[in-house]
């Protein structure tokens, strides 16, 4: 039985995934770990439920996969929230980690710097998570580490440029909703700085400790390594670098010789706190933690010492083995720590090196080197040193002991500073003096060496008692009684720099006194136990006038001692002076001249009972004394003292304000205990009141002072628990009350007044505390009269801000200044009420334009105070007397900031809600008071202003503390109608600058409260707008609406879709989706407006579809209707533009008032142009989607489908919107993709629809972005065909140009012309780079026309004329690389939709293959799974969301042009047209049908051939269009292997033409081309052939006539392969070199075979005309005198006038060709067989002689254009390039040519005879110009004669010495272009009877300069026509009929002759 699935609890609801699961079947969840989930239901061992990264989606999942977490349920919203029960700072961290983690991955992918960084802080957040969670942290380490966590989380976000976190001075986030705006934006203010200093690496400091002015070092010692093998002290302290002296007092440390401290107890508890250490102290220069070591033991440490056992160490103990001996110092530098660069921590351990005193070192040298030194290693030091960890405590002990109890016990040593802190707490009694022995000179005495001195301190009174238990080393020691020196060895100036604590009580310091005996220890034990003092030293504690000694050195006389006589109890010396100063001063006194006496004199002045001075002896010690009783002043010590000396009171009063302020505050209880004592006690009198008042203001202005300041707490303290005059008030108020009357009268007392201005705040504490104190006391008697005379006071303040004196100016304002800081005190013993009048009276006395800063300062201090935060009726009486002053101030831009602030403050304190009572009234005040005044100054403020925030924020806080009643209120207060226009109009405007943020983007919080706030109060102001501005109507005030709500929704900070879920559900869950509800009321605005809709027709429909855009579906369904609305307010307006329908006319579809309407427009054209143009910069802009489409489709489409009247126009338009977005979605997609092709792809869809519905300002806009984009992406030809669309817009006119033809890279161009001409001559320049020079000429032919017809610009004609020219001269000189073309095929719906199951054509780059192309187009596309076959896909491909791409190379199929039909075409020229201007392509791929034949794969061998048709040629306007019809068939077998030997001669004849042309050309492609042919076919190539189509089998199986004709077609293709083979075999052993020879032979032997069985089989073939060689025939004859006039001297050009008679007598039956390009010794004459006999047995060909093969060989060009270069001195020249047959018929049957008498040849040349070398044709050449070049382009003469394949080369002599007796035919007419006439009608490929041979036509591209010596060439003629167009054409010559008899060779002419004869038909 199946379970049911039933709720969980809500402690269930919770949970964290543990385990990753995938999903394998449908409803199940996927999960990650760390994911959290919430828990629906449960069903036995699963859950059901969502993850909180997805809400959207449910599933189950196994229960073990997810561990179940404590959670609390908050169902008060909208939906269920399901809330970790975890502290905040946990979850704070747990949703940034997941928030982080998403973008992590971005980063990753993108390799962005930041990854790592991001990285390493979640690392740190991770691990402080654990440590929270461990709640083992204590109170300070957990506030600590939360500090930390808030830190790097802001760091965090401001790297990943995330929204600003606001916090609260605890890190906890600040909750928007109860937090007032004004605080709201000072925390966004705060967290900006704090972020700003944590990315310069600022440490920020913790406030609370900024605001502690004590501070502690914490240090726990951990061990100390060092062999030492004696016990011995390690004082540690602290050190000052720069002044060399120490700072704290010694932390004794005892450690034993065993490497542990002496008391075991104290293990691993060895800590000390370092205390009272101030801001000073931690801002020190260098600060050095220093512990000496002192050895105790003997003199010396000797090795042997050292492995003394323990028993035997005891039972050898010697009485010098108590020396305390220096052994070294361990230094340590923590400066860094105290200052904060640093952080410090209790649990890290530092190590300090140690070093060892050497023989002669003080310890205060080996300090001072160490400091001075670099730092040492560890290895350095060899490990020996101290182990310690140091933290930075704030506060004072007590603090510290209770935020640090697990650091600091009762039990903690504390080592005070020596001096005090910067602050001393009242109760904070000390008494300490720190004694340090400095250093010492001591005479030898009568020792042989320096004496080792020991010194003995102790503290003796008056008596010579010693005090017991009064010294110390410092904290961590035991008291006592006498202190020991450390002892140096053999120092006559021992430096001991040893510090000493002396603690006795106060009683003790009176009398008392230091003495100092110094005692030599000898090393030699004996002797030390006999030694005895040999001097000493003292020094009283106290002064004579009872100060206490002086903090300085002091200078100490030392005395001998003579031990026999003197006795220690005596107490004899304290008669003389302990120190020089002292003997000096007796000296004196004694009328002596202290320098004239002499020692021995001195000694007798200062010697009794056994001691005498030793006047070069010195001892110099240094004294700090820390008391807070005994002082050291004077004059402080005689007020204190007053009672004992009353008659010195006056004398004392004064002096105590002489006295240096750090002694009083020291004394700053006893002190004021002094000046009330003083009060109180003479209260009959006021002999003292007016000094004791000014020693009071004094000591107040002294802790006012910034230096003293922080004892300001101590004073309080003292007033609150101390202070107990109860008497003084009375007195206090009546010297204050006649100073201040006295303020105009007694000039001399100004400045007490002033002071005491100044120091009203504590005056008043006084009064007050006093008052209070009396009260108590005598319950609460005389209170009237205190009253009474304290109302007197104040009202005697406020009198005084009326004075308009300059005399009292600093007077009124300080008490501005200070007055308002004792209204607190006041109020204790005041009515509030009456001090708010007195307030109102002080601020309203002061004179205008007088002190007005500091009346607004006092204004903002009032603002703060007890009596404006907690009295509503207090705020009644102030709030208006200070909105005027602020209304007044900042309607004049006079103390703006203030102003701000003090409005700021006071938003701050009404918001408070609870804790201040009723605040309506008091927002109505404000309101009405300021707030027009704080609009108008937004508006009139700089954008830049750094108050712009700030005066924002006001503008929010007042309207969102503004209820419905406030509006109301507001609204209705404006008196006049246009009084509230103006303010509607200005608050619209102010809302539209604001939605365009003024705050920072990452400001959140901030720009999300102020959209709430503004969509509160729009919805009022919308309201307000309906009731009183629409009869009658204002048009402007509702666009400003329409406006700004619209700017207010479309905003960026309220688009929910571009930020993460959880930014989402905050959002929402707070504000909900605030568009949605904007939206709303527009709608409802814009239905309110009747008939007055049409006059935002169509200027709002631009904000309306953004509006619409916006991805929310509720607003869509909303905001859509609005548009067929606007579709039909135009419709039905009146034609005139006036629209006077009833507003509600057209809300009804068939309503009769539209029938009736004749008059209406009946179309909506603006809202169409409108919405169209609105769609494409929207769209483009990011906006809109399908779903808006499919929306509008159906909203809009709908209402048309049933509208009567609009159903056809209105779905026409519907459809056009729906056509463009599908273009712009698809535009959109790409357009930020690195695909280019498929962004261009988009554009020229996109120009294509706009070129259709009519648009030419958009067809233009997108013809240049798709310009652009070719220009990026260096497409220069299809930017140039791009152009060429725009100029096909214009026209070769005059006429103005039109905006809509305009366009912004052209503004100078004012007409059609202008604009043509400049972009043709662009597209010619983008031709002329991308080398399409056949195309730019055209242009230019265009524009040549206009320059030389139009225009008439003949200087533009010139030019362009040049380049024409290079452009021809380009096309016949310049290699082009031939682009390759593909098929690409887009299969699968992943691909973009215009893309899908499409194929296209592309054109490749330049040098482009098949594999890059290929490389390139998978880099566009990486997810894409390129196909290796190219058979057509299933279903389960097309239609499947992966991308498939299936890549191909095609071959294009060159268009038949009739220009070029039957006429002989350059090879240069043709090429171009080989691969450009085409539209159809071709492919194949081998098919095998029957079994596979392993012995000939011929017979099976079938070819699927695909042609495809592109939908425009190529190149065009892109490098790919789409296949718009394909057409796929086969070819069988026998038709594959004849066109594969088609395209093998083909091969063989283009390779010949090539190498005959150049002698250049490497060997190695011939070679390996006719030996894969010749030797494929001993191995059985071409008997594949006959195997598979030639046998009985195959032509019993295949009886149709096609297959006889392709058998024997076959046939004869192998028989015509053979005289090509012959030939190219005959290049290759003319070209071969001798390393070639063997492969050579090898070739010819296997060719032999190969031709002779191929002969004998299918006939013997002759050569084709084309590959013929021209025979030159040498005739001795001379020309005629009638022929002269026909070959004209080489150096004249050939009549250009003439036309010949085709029949006449003298004309060739041979085709003429002249050759004018360069002079010959000889004519050509072509001599051929009879042409009708094409038998292959008949056919043969009279071939010519080795010199004549070689000259025709350099002369005469090949069919395929291939270049020709000289072999002789000639070689460097360019090659020429003949002409070509452009699709020649040569099947076609040449016409049959009358029979006339033939020329017959002496002699019958073939082509076997052997080709001399190039050496001896050299010799054999005439001494003329024949083989000269000229730099003049020579005319070339070319003479045609039907279909006839006969041709004649005639060239040029020098001249001529002898004629031939007949006539020669005329020449042809002189032209300058090609002469096309001699090609047949139908060409084919096959192979003609007739051979023809055409001379060649020398290229001008490839002239050189003229070679030296050589004769001028012929000039050309003047006459001849122009270029383009021609004016009177030249129609070419007929020829003669083509002979038929036999051919008579005329003798050779000598070769020595160089005047060739011209031979005639005879």
């Amino acid at each position: 039985m199946m379970t049911k699935w039933t709720p969980v609890a809500d402690s269930d609801k919770y949970g964290i995934v543990v385990s990753n699961l995938k999903p394998i079947l449908p409803h199940r969840l996927r999960l990650t770990i760390g994911d959290a989930v919430r828990i629906i239901e449960e069903c036995g061992d699963w859950y059901y439920g969502h993850c909180l990264s997805d809400r959207n989606y449910l599933g189950i999942f196994p229960k073990n996969y997810v561990f179940i977490k404590d959670a609390v349920v908050d169902n008060t919203g909208v939906h269920e929230v399901v809330i970790p029960r975890e502290p905040p700072i946990i979850q704070e961290i747990t949703s940034v980690i997941r928030e982080w983690g998403v973008i992590w991955t971005k980063l990753y992918v993108t390799s962005n710097p930041n990854f790592k960084v991001i990285r390493e802080m979640m690392y740190e957040l991770i691990t402080w998570r654990k440590q929270i969670m461990s709640g083992t942290l204590p109170a300070d380490e957990m506030k600590e580490l939360k500090q930390k966590v808030t830190a790097k989380i802001d760091q965090g976000n401001a790297i990943l440029i995330l929204d600003l976190v606001v916090r609260d001075e605890s890190g906890n986030i600040l909750n928007p909703e109860i937090t007032s705006t004004i605080d709201l934006y000072r925390a966004h203010e705060a967290a900006t700085e704090r972020i700003k200093q944590l990315a310069l690496n600022i440490d920020i400091k913790n406030k609370r400790s900024s605001t502690r002015y004590n501070h502690n070092l914490y240090v726990t010692v951990r061990n100390f390594v060092c062999r030492i093998g004696e016990d011995a002290d390690l004082l540690m302290t602290l050190y000052d670098c720069k002044e060399c002296t120490f700072i704290s007092e010694n932390y004794l440390v005892k450690w034993g010789k065993e490497g542990l401290m002496r008391d075991l107890d104290q293990l691993n508890n060895l800590r000390v706190v370092f205390a009272d250490l101030g801001t000073k102290d931690l801002a020190r220069e260098k600060v050095y933690l220093i512990c000496q070591t002192i050895r105790i033991g003997g003199m010396e440490l000797k090795e042997e010492q050292r492995n003394v056992r323990k028993s035997h160490h005891q039972n050898m103990k010697r009485a010098s083995d108590g020396l305390r001996r220096p052994f070294g110092v361990a230094a340590m530098d923590i400066t860094d720590f105290l200052n904060g660069k640093i952080e410090t921590n209790e649990d890290a351990q530092h190590f300090i090196p140690f070093s060892q005193c050497a023989e002669r070192d003080s310890l205060d040298t080996v300090i001072r080197k160490m400091i001075s030194a670099r730092e040492i290693s560890q290895k350095e030091c060899k490990g020996q040193g101290l182990f310690l960890s140091i933290k930075l405590l704030h506060g004072d002990q007590k603090q510290i002991r209770e935020e640090y109890a697990h650091l600091v016990s009762p039990f903690t040593s504390v080592a005070r500073k020596m001096g005090f802190p910067e602050v001393i707490l009242p109760g904070d009694i000390r008494n300490d003096l720190y004694l340090t022995l400095v250093s010492g000179e001591f005479s030898k005495g009568s020792k042989k060496s320096e004496r080792n001195v020991e010194v003995t301190v102790k503290v003796c009174n008056e008596k010579g008692q010693t005090l017991q238990n009064c010294l110390s080393f410092g904290a961590g020691s035991e008291l006592m009684t006498e202190y020991k020196s450390v002892v140096y060895y053999h120092e006559e100036r021992p430096k001991w720099m040893e510090t000493l604590k002396i603690t006795i009580a106060i009683e003790e310091f009176y009398g008392g006194h230091l003495k100092f005996t110094f005692r030599h220890r000898s090393s030699n034990d004996n002797k030390d136990k006999i030694e005895k003092p040999f001097a000493m030293s003292f020094v009283n504690l106290m002064n004579e006038n009872g100060t206490t000694m002086s903090d300085k050195n002091h200078d100490l006389l030392v005395y001998k001692v003579d031990n026999k006589k003197w006795d220690e109890k005596d107490v004899s010396y304290l008669n003389f002076p302990s120190t020089r100063e002292e003997m000096e001063k007796k000296i004196m006194n004694s009328n002596y001249n202290i320098n004239q006496i002499g020692v021995k004199q001195l000694t007798n002045m200062f010697q009794a009972n056994g001691i005498q001075i030793s006047p070069r002896d010195l001892f110099t010690i240094s004294t700090v004394v820390c008391s807070t009783k005994l002082t050291q002043n004077i004059d402080l010590l005689g007020l204190l003292k007053w009672k004992s000396s009353p008659e010195n009171l006056k004398s004392n009063l004064l002096a105590l304000m002489k006295v240096d302020g750090e002694e009083v505050v020291k004394f700053l209880q006893d002190t004021l205990d002094a000046l009330f004592e003083v009060l109180m006690e003479n209260t009959d009198s006021d002999t003292y009141d007016n000094l004791v008042f000014e020693a009071l203001i004094f000591i107040i202005g002294l802790i006012s002072d910034r230096k003293y300041q922080h004892f300001r707490p101590v004073l309080d303290l003292y007033i609150e628990q101390n202070f107990s005059a109860t008497l003084v008030y009375n007195k206090l108020i009546v010297v204050l009350k006649s100073y201040i009357e006295k303020v105009n009268l007694m000039p001399e007392s100004q400045d007490v007044l002033l002071r005491a201005m100044k120091s009203l705040e504590y005056i008043f504490k006084f009064i007050v505390r006093s008052r209070i104190l009396f009260a108590a006391l005598n319950g609460g008697k005389g209170k009237i009269q205190f009253e009474e005379s304290l109302k007197e006071l104040l009202q005697s303040i406020t009198s005084m801000m009326l004075s308009t004196s300059e005399n009292t100016l600093l007077v009124q304002g300080a008490c501005l200044k200070y007055f308002p800081f004792a209204l607190t005190d006041i109020l204790c013993v005041f009515n509030e009420k009456d001090l708010c009048y007195i307030l109102t009276d002080l601020i309203n006395n002061v004179p205008v334009d007088r002190l007005t800063k500091q009346k607004m300062m006092c204004v903002n201090d009032i603002v703060h105070c007890e009596l404006f935060v907690k009295y509503a009726d207090c705020r009644s009486i102030l709030l208006p007397v200070i909105n005027d002053h602020l209304r007044v101030l900042l309607e004049r831009k006079e103390e703006f900031e203030l102003c701000v602030r003090i409005l700021s403050d006071m938003l701050v304190v009404l918001s408070n809600g609870r804790d201040i009572g009723p605040t309506q009234n008091d927002i109505s005040d404000i309101m009405l008071s300021v707030l027009r005044t704080v609009i108008q100054s937004f508006i009139d403020m700089d954008r830049e202003n750094p108050l712009i925030g700030n005066v924002v924020a006001i503008i929010i806080g007042i309207l969102r503390q503004m209820t419905p009643y406030h509006y109301n209120q507001y609204i209705n207060h404006f008196q006049t109608r246009t009084d509230l226009l103006d303010f509607l109009m200005e608050i619209l405007i102010v809302f539209r600058d604001l939605v365009r943020i003024v705050f920072q983007k990452d400001w959140n919080e901030m720009i999300l409260l102020q959209n709430s706030v503004l969509l509160n109060a729009l919805r009022h102001f919308a309201h307000c707008i309906r009731d009183h501005f629409l009869h009658p109507f204002e048009v402007q005030l509702w666009n400003n609406f329409f406006h700004c709500a619209i700017s207010f929704l479309t905003q960026e900070s309220l688009q929910l879709e571009n930020f993460s879920q959880n930014k989402r559900n905050k959002i929402i869950a707070l504000y909900k989706d605030m568009r949605r509800e904007m939206a709303f009321e527009i709608r409802s605005m814009w239905f309110n407006l009747g008939q007055y809709k049409i006059q935002f027709v169509p200027s709002m429909v631009g904000p309306f579809l953004e509006m619409s855009l916006i991805p929310e579906i509720e607003l869509r369904k909303a905001t859509i209707p609005i548009f067929f609305d606007m579709m039909q307010c135009e419709f039905y307006s009146p034609k005139s533009g006036a629209y006077a329908l009833h507003s509600g006319s057209y809300h009804s579809n068939d309503s009769p008032s539209h029938q009736r309407n004749s008059e209406c427009k009946a179309n909506f054209k603006f809202f169409e142009n409108e919405m169209i143009a609105q769609l494409d910069a929207l769209i483009e802009g990011g906006r809109g989607d399908e779903q808006f489409k499919d929306l509008f489709l159906e909203i809009v489409g709908t209402n048309c489908e049933h509208h009567s009247a609009m159903r056809e126009s209105g779905l026409f338009f519907v459809r056009t919107v729906v056509r463009l977005m599908r273009r712009l979605l698809e535009y959109r997609s790409v357009v930020n993709e690195e695909n280019k092709e498929s962004l261009m792809s988009c554009t020229v869809n996109l120009l294509e629809f706009y070129n259709e519905i009519e648009r030419k300002e958009m067809y233009i806009r997108y013809l240049y972005k798709l310009c652009d984009l070719h220009l990026e992406c260096d497409n220069y030809i299809e930017a140039a065909y791009t152009l060429a669309l725009h100029a096909k817009l214009l026209k070769w006119s005059d006429d103005s140009l039109p905006q809509l033809l305009r366009n912004n890279k052209y503004p100078e161009c004012e007409t059609h012309r202008d604009l043509k001409e400049h972009l043709y001559n662009e597209i010619i320049e983008h031709f002329d780079k991308g080398k399409l020079w056949e195309t730019g000429i055209s242009y230019c032919k265009e524009i040549i026309y206009q320059y030389e017809s139009e225009i008439f610009d003949y200087m533009h004609l010139s030019s362009l004329l040049q380049r024409m020219a290079v452009f021809y001269d380009n096309i016949m000189k310049q290699a082009r690389p031939e682009p390759e073309y593909f098929r690409v095929a887009y299969y699968g719906r992943g691909f973009p939709t215009f893309l899908q199951n499409k194929t296209f054509v592309y054109r490749g780059k330049e040098y482009e293959r098949l594999s890059e192309f290929s490389g390139r187009l998978l880099n566009q596309f990486p997810n894409a799974q390129l196909m290796t076959k190219l058979d057509p896909p299933g279903d389960d491909i097309t239609e499947s969301n992966g991308q498939y791409l299936q890549i191909n190379k095609v071959d294009p199929i060159m268009q038949e042009r009739d220009k070029f039909r039957g006429k002989s075409v350059h090879e240069q020229i043709v090429r171009y047209y080989r691969v450009n201007e085409v539209q159809k392509f071709t492919y194949s791929r081998p098919l095998r049908k029957g079994g596979r034949d392993s012995d000939n794969e011929f017979a099976n061998m079938w070819i699927e051939r695909t042609k495809l048709l592109t939908s425009y040629a190529l190149p065009g306007i892109l490098r790919r269009f789409p296949v718009t019809q394909t057409n796929t068939f086969e070819l069988n077998p026998l038709e594959n292997a004849i066109e594969t030997m088609e395209k093998s001669n083909n091969k063989i004849k283009r390779m010949i033409i090539q190498y005959r042309s150049d002698s250049n050309l490497p060997i190695n492609p011939l070679s390996l081309a006719l030996n894969g042919i010749v030797d494929a076919a001993v191995m059985g190539g071409i008997v594949n052939y006959e195997k598979a189509f030639f046998t009985d089998e195959y032509v019993a199986n295949h009886p149709f006539r096609k297959d006889q004709e392709g058998i024997n077609r076959l046939k004869d293709l192998i028989a015509e392969q053979m005289p090509l083979l012959e030939v190219g075999i005959a290049i290759h052993k003319e070209r071969a070199p001798p390393s070639l020879r063997p492969f050579h032979d090898h070739m010819e032997e296997a060719f032999a075979k190969l031709k002779y069985n191929v002969e004998e089989r299918y006939g013997k073939r002759s050569l084709p005309e084309d590959l013929a060689e021209k025979i030159n025939v040498k005739i001795r004859r001379g020309f005629s005198e009638k022929m002269r006039h026909v070959i004209p001297n080489s150096h004249s050009s050939a009549p250009t006038g003439q036309v010949y008679d085709r029949n006449s007598s003298g004309s060739l039956s041979n085709e003429l060709t002249i050759n004018s390009g360069k002079t010959s010794r000889s004519i050509s004459v072509w001599v051929k067989q009879n042409s009708s006999n094409n038998s292959s047995n008949q056919s043969s060909t009279t071939l010519f002689s080795s010199s004549t093969l070689s000259k025709l060989k350099r002369n005469n060009a090949s069919k395929e254009g291939i270049h020709l270069r000289r072999q002789s001195n000639e070689s460097g020249s360019p090659a020429h390039t003949a002409p070509m047959w452009y699709a020649p018929d040569l099947l076609a049957k040449p016409e049959q040519p009358t029979e006339r008498p033939v020329i017959e040849l002496s002699e019958h040349l073939t082509s076997h005879r052997p080709l001399r070398i190039e050496y001896e044709r050299r010799l054999s050449r005439p001494n003329s110009g024949q083989f000269r070049t000229h730099n003049t382009h020579s005319p070339t003469r070319s003479l045609s004669h039907g279909a006839s394949s006969n041709s004649l080369s005639i060239s040029h002599s020098n001249s001529l010495n002898e004629v031939i007796d007949d006539k020669p035919p005329p020449l042809p007419v002189k032209q300058s272009y090609a002469d096309y006439s001699n090609l047949p009608e139908n060409g084919t490929n096959g192979v003609t009877t007739d051979l023809t041979l055409v001379s060649p036509k020398r290229n001008s591209a490839n002239m050189t300069s003229t070679p030296k010596h050589k004769p001028p060439p012929p000039l050309p003629d003047n006459s001849s026509p122009p270029l383009s167009p021609p004016l009177s054409p030249r129609i070419p010559p007929e020829l003669p009929k083509k002979p038929y008899r036999s051919v008579i060779t005329p003798p050779v002419v000598p070769s020595n002759q160089s005047n060739p004869q011209i031979i005639e038909d005879l």
